[in-house]
């Protein structure tokens, strides 16, 4: 989550580039796919894990919809 104040400086991607490259290390073990929730509303995180190959799975968790995407 980045702060409004703080948004357009290309924060997310770069924060979403380490969390894809910490979890590409296996460090809890190995995984195929990373899912997250996101809620639906949230248009500039939907785009931002779109340009990442996050797609949409058709569940969803509480509130959010959950996207996914190969390690």
């Amino acid at each position: 989550m980045i702060d409004r104040a703080y948004q357009g400086r290309g924060l997310g991607r770069q924060a979403m580039e380490a969390a894809l490259d910490f979890l590409r290390d296996k460090p809890c073990g190995p995984a195929s796919f990373v899912w997250l929730g996101v809620d639906p509303r949230n248009r500039a995180a939907i785009r931002l894990y779109e340009r990442f190959g996050f797609r949409e799975t058709g569940d969803e968790c509480d509130d959010e919809i959950v996207v996914a995407r190969a390690l």
